[in-house]
């Protein structure tokens, strides 16, 4: 099979197992939500939906460090943000509930963006910052009960899968909260699908939770060193050389 055959394939495979899960799960998850105001069983609901399209289109996943987010704790999440893929592999390994930040185009998407903004998704609208932040400052309210809140501080998914430079928002966010930062590394999506395309391959994705970084007690001024901190804490795990396709080293 050719090269460009073989990628229309995987494409239409992709394309295929997002629409019809979706369609399976979104119904039942805005229907859920209409009746109770708990997130969880749209988070379990929506966790499902993960790993349902991940093994369809053959994409695997593991964590380590996962120890390292105490159990109703919460925490501002921050991976790096190498492929769409990797949405799936946070979804599914990470062990702390957590509710995205997603650019508020996502929610207009039929049935999918509907089910995520009923997962308690928080949406802002990235092409005003200031009124961006202070969507993300009042939804610092969902962070109770252990519920985490997770927010890609690049912004944008990395074309190459090195870290491009941080957005402030997230740690505004963590000085004004006193909430603790989880950093993650993402290895491997990049490569899985990388940006631009649209044919995804099937490999593993290796996910890392490194130490929380406390944040009690910072102020605004503190916000460039915490980004610093944040950012050395996810480059420490990242490596370059991460083989997806290598079942050896992917898992």
């Amino acid at each position: 099979m050719g090269a460009r055959l073989l990628g229309l394939f995987r494409f239409f495979v992709a394309a295929t197992a997002l629409t019809v899960v979706t369609g399976v799960v979104a119904p039942p998850l805005i229907l859920i939500s209409l009746f109770t105001r708990s997130g969880t069983p749209g988070y379990v609901i929506s966790r499902a939906w993960a790993w349902m399209v991940a093994k369809f289109i053959g994409v695997s996943a593991s964590i380590h460090g996962a120890d390292k987010a105490l159990p109703g704790t919460s925490y501002i999440v921050t991976p790096n943000h190498q492929s769409q893929v990797d949405i799936l592999a946070l979804m599914v390994t990470l062990p702390t509930r957590f509710r995205w930040v997603i650019k508020k185009e996502l929610v207009k998407i039929p049935l999918f963006g509907w089910g995520l903004a009923r997962t308690g998704a928080v949406s802002l609208d990235r092409s005003n910052p200031r009124e961006a932040l202070k969507t993300l400052q009042e939804g610092s309210g969902k962070l109770t009960g252990g519920w985490s809140l997770l927010i890609y501080p690049e912004g944008t998914r990395s074309p190459d899968g090195n870290l491009l430079p941080f957005k402030k928002g997230a740690f505004v966010l963590a000085a004004n909260t006193g909430i603790p930062i989880l950093p993650v590394t993402v290895n491997g999506a990049a490569k899985i699908l990388p940006k631009k395309s649209l044919a995804v391959r099937p490999g593993h994705i290796s996910i890392t939770i490194g130490d929380p970084i406390p944040t009690d007690g910072l102020q605004d001024a503190d916000v460039p060193v915490l980004m610093e901190k944040t950012r050395d804490a996810i480059a420490k795990n990242l490596d370059p050389e991460y083989d997806p396709f290598n079942p050896v080293r992917g898992k």
